[in-house]
């Protein structure tokens, strides 16, 4: 809840500020904090890795990504606790920033996509490591549900040409590595 408020917060302030609610300007991105290449890399603005995942191009982008964040943040953090949970979401955040602006340097790169793709990348590394301490009928539709999340997402994204599917992969894969060192130990059968 935390996050989507965060999030919201700073979307409300962008606003405020003028920025048009239904579509800013990549410059209004830019100057907000939005991952750029000749600033970010360029410039030592190494900073716009973070903030750019509290940026979103307009109401929908953001509506999207807090709904999503809503449905998968509280799985994440019973499964990891609050502290791992936070981990996991800012490693996969910045990995998918930095994938992004590696792959798309002069683009603008903004949104919690890689960071919510990295909680998706948890889950898989959570059942890699755990699924056999859990009822296998719940393995299953765990893997279904992020499953068909990430391949639509994926899909999607290729064939709408407007998804930085790059921020995505980015923050699936160190999602998934974070999830896999991050899994609380089991707890004694004693």
């Amino acid at each position: 809840i935390a996050l989507i408020a965060l999030n919201t917060l700073v979307f409300l302030a962008m606003v405020a500020s003028g920025v048009f609610f239904t579509q800013p300007t990549t410059r209004d991105i830019r100057l907000w904090g939005g991952d750029f290449g000749p600033a970010t890399l360029g410039a030592h603005q190494y900073w716009r890795l973070l903030t750019s995942c509290f940026l979103h191009f307009g109401i929908i982008h953001i509506g999207m990504n807090m709904y999503v964040l809503y449905l998968i943040g509280p799985f994440i953090e019973t499964v990891f606790g609050r502290s791992r949970y936070l981990l996991i979401y800012f490693i996969a955040g910045l990995a998918g920033s930095l994938v992004s602006v590696s792959v798309h340097p002069l683009a603008v790169g903004a949104g919690a996509s890689g960071a919510i793709f990295g909680l998706y990348g948890a889950v898989f590394g959570f059942l890699l490591i755990r699924r056999r301490s859990l009822n296998p009928a719940a393995v299953t539709s765990i893997t279904r549900s992020a499953g068909i999340f990430v391949l639509y997402n994926v899909v999607y994204g290729s064939i709408s040409g407007t998804t930085d599917l790059s921020a995505h992969l980015g923050g699936l894969l160190a999602g998934f590595l974070a999830g896999m060192l991050l899994v609380r130990p089991q707890p004694s059968a004693s």
